[in-house]
């Protein structure tokens, strides 16, 4: 296994085709709106300056680097001054890092309330105490086979049938079952969070036909997690609490010459990447998908606002 930086590129200018006010697509009669998600307040400062509505803020994987209360705090309020939209994006976490995700939830109730991405089903229980917070779920609480970045499914010899079976579970999510969907509509839940993978999308309109508000995340998929981060350990990091963050500016290509896989290390998370279309944009919006996310990472080589409205642009035409 080869490990080497993933370097960032520019983005392709395209032409002008729409109105960007919102940075939404124009499908028909269907509407789909781009949200925008980072991890640190000088991303989020590039985002705010950007075409779109609406601001994620927060780590979606690493418990390691929660935002202080303060720029917590500091993300809401400029979000807010700028007349955006604010959801705050939670990881997985230890138990030590409860009381402090408690705080930032009492800290975004007591500001009127929002929106927050899941990822712990300790954060889920510990929301139900915060009357003005919505919860919408993230990617590690809705499972699906197909992240896996193999290309066959199975290598046994199988039937046609046995197989087709076997691909209509390996590309449904955990939400398909209905006892789950219910479990977490029953906790409040109003929309989760997928990845683009578009053998799972004909799923998807079960899901928005029972009220749930589904997001596509855009251009990479998570394949392995970790709560130790490997990218951290590799760059001699010592102290994870006073981690360096080298993820805001790197990622390293893996390249597995007997698997033939591209696949990237990005902080705690594995992910292979994927090339979205507006074609099967359309197909999403016509499934009662209306929001696609898009991260400003090393991965999605965006982190200026000029690289994030022409990459925006390049989705609309």
């Amino acid at each position: 296994m080869l490990l080497q930086p993933h370097r960032a590129g520019a983005v392709q200018e395209t032409t002008h085709v729409a109105d960007l006010d919102q940075a939404a697509l124009q499908l028909g009669e269907h509407v789909m709106n781009i949200a925008i998600q980072t991890g640190n307040l000088l991303m989020l400062k590039e985002a705010l300056a950007s075409d779109s509505q609406k601001m994620r803020f927060g780590s979606e994987f690493c418990m390691y680097a929660l935002p202080s209360t303060s720029a917590l705090e500091t993300a809401y309020t400029s979000t807010e001054d700028a007349g955006k939209d604010f959801v705050y994006v939670t990881p997985r976490l230890a138990d030590d890092y409860m009381d402090k995700i408690r705080e930032h939830l009492s800290l975004l109730d007591d500001l009127g309330g929002t929106t927050v991405v899941v990822n712990d089903l300790g954060t889920l229980s510990i929301m139900r105490e915060f009357s003005a917070l919505t919860p919408h779920l993230g990617r590690q609480l809705v499972y699906t086979p197909s992240r896996c970045p193999w290309e066959e499914i199975t290598e046994h010899p199988v039937s046609y049938f046995t197989k087709r079976k076997i691909k209509q579970i390996f590309y449904q999510t955990s939400l398909n079952y209905g006892p789950t969907l219910e479990f977490f509509k029953g906790l409040g839940v109003v929309g989760a969070d997928v990845d683009w993978i578009p053998e799972i999308f004909n799923n998807l309109r079960s899901l928005t036909q029972k009220n749930l508000q589904v997001s596509v995340h855009l251009y990479s998929v998570p394949v392995a997690i970790t709560r130790k981060c490997h990218m951290a350990r590799f760059l001699g990091e010592e102290n994870l609490d006073q981690c360096s963050r080298p993820c805001y500016t790197k990622a390293y290509s893996m390249e597995n010459e007997l698997l033939d896989i591209g696949m990237y290390l990005h902080g705690n998370a594995v992910f292979k990447l994927t090339d979205p279309d507006r074609k099967t944009i359309n197909q999403l919006a016509k499934r009662g998908v209306s929001e696609l996310v898009l991260t400003m990472s090393p991965l999605s080589r965006v982190s200026s606002h000029t690289e994030l409205d022409g990459l925006l642009q390049s989705l609309q035409a």
